[in-house]
């Protein structure tokens, strides 16, 4: 006897747990005691900190035996990050490529990855994206989710809001039809393809076949849309309207090339954003004068989004490789030895960070690491960093915010993919 379907956001749930606990592995909630000591002790440190505690490894996903070794200061990571040409990329696919066909921009490398990003890069511009902020990104939250919400006077903010929000705000830019069970399911399977990458193997036996259905499920789902879309001829100001108008190196996308990038995208298209939204709340509710702060003077809600991301990190980890014998503030590196980046650990870094562990919206700032830095720096950036504050806008207008007693305090996890599972509030 067959189970039950789930509701398709019941689903996204399930498949953002498995996410959270793959990425959790045996690390304690709040790890940052931990990244402190090895930032301390051994900021250069030989091993892989993930695989040490069961997370996925961006610099080994498939645990090849890569030698890798584990970066947590400030100043390295960012000097990494900052040097493509030394320290290359291509690794990020091992864990989920496949499931893609190996068409990740965050795994390209030099001129074929300058030359794609310059391709597409236009409609993530912060000049274009802050254009929608009126006209697509607050009517979706607002009407679409707090409208709803609001005379309920209780609510899990990462079920009803968080997770569906910014998946709705993206895919209609994308220029998708409207369809929910049609948003839900491409949401759910590119969570499944970031899902594939497990350090327990026998968990990897499920997750990675999984994560090559869905990918090519997505693949099957959006071809006939951009076909159906292309011949109603009506260009659009959305990604589909732009890639079907854009030429690379002197020819136009195909709608199988065009299906190929935009299920690549959507492989960073809502779930992090979800994660970073959720962790924002939390941050915030667990320090109600700051809370307070923000919503007496909105002129800090761009702060509150930067300063939460600095303070707990979704992506709390990259990888790179490499590409020649080299050596970093000191410390010599072989050709091929593989480099895990502590975002989490660098974002806390006393040395650039005065009182790192505090959530303070004023803040001196210092280039933010939780996007990636330098040419490989995420290019859904500013479509995220809108709707965080269009988020944190939305959910400030509901009066006296905080947590829900019937349930436990959520708790931030993981390692890498950091987030909770929940976010139980009322308000008046």
């Amino acid at each position: 006897m067959s189970s039950p379907k789930l509701d398709p956001l019941d689903q996204m749930v399930l498949d953002y747990s498995l996410v959270t606990n793959g990425y959790s592995g045996n690390a304690p909630n709040n790890p940052y005691p931990m990244l402190a000591e090895k930032r301390s002790k051994c900021p250069v440190m030989q091993g892989d900190v993930l695989l040490e505690n069961m997370v996925p490894s961006m610099a080994d996903y498939m645990m090849t035996g890569r030698p890798t070794v584990s970066l947590f200061r400030y100043k390295d990571i960012h000097a990494v990050l900052m040097n493509p040409s030394d320290w290359l990329s291509h690794i990020v696919g091992d864990g989920f490529g496949a499931a893609v066909d190996n068409m990740l921009l965050t795994a390209m490398d030099g001129a074929d990855h300058d030359k794609f990003r310059a391709t597409l890069q236009k409609p993530f511009m912060r000049s274009e994206i802050r254009k929608l902020i009126e006209t697509m990104i607050r009517p979706v939250a607002v009407n679409e989710f707090i409208a709803q919400l609001r005379p309920k006077r209780k609510a899990d903010l990462l079920r009803e809001f968080a997770l569906p929000f910014p998946i709705r705000a993206m895919y209609a830019y994308f220029g998708f039809p409207h369809e929910e069970d049609l948003l839900s399911n491409l949401a759910s399977w590119a969570i499944q393809v970031v899902a594939a990458p497990q350090a327990d193997p026998e968990i990897a036996k499920i997750t990675v076949p999984q994560s090559l259905v869905a990918g090519q499920s997505i693949y099957d789902t959006l071809l006939p849309i951009v076909q159906a879309y292309r011949m109603r001829g009506e260009m659009r100001i959305d990604i589909l309207g732009y890639m079907m108008q854009v030429e690379h190196e002197g020819k136009r996308f195909t709608d199988e090339e065009i299906t190929a990038f935009i299920r690549m995208l959507l492989l960073a298209a809502g779930e992090t954003t979800t994660r970073s939204i959720a962790n924002m709340i939390v941050q915030l509710l667990e320090y109600p004068d700051v809370l307070e702060e923000v919503r007496n003077d909105r002129t800090l809600v761009a702060k509150a989004v930067m300063e939460t991301m600095r303070r707990d990190p979704t992506a709390a980890a990259l990888a790179r490789v490499a590409a020649r014998d080299l050596e970093l503030n000191g410390t010599k590196f072989t050709k091929g030895t593989a480099v895990l980046l502590s975002i989490a650990a660098a974002n806390r870094d006393p040395q650039t960070y005065e009182d790192p562990d505090r959530l303070w919206l004023k803040r001196p700032m210092r280039p933010l690491l939780s996007f990636g830095f330098g040419p490989h720096m995420c290019m859904g950036m500013h479509m995220a960093l809108a709707e965080m504050e269009v988020a944190l806008n939305a959910i400030l207008d509901l009066p006296n915010l905080r947590f829900d007693p019937a349930y436990p305090r959520p708790e931030i996890r993981g390692l890498n993919m950091r987030g909770p599972d929940a976010v139980h509030v009322l308000w008046d």
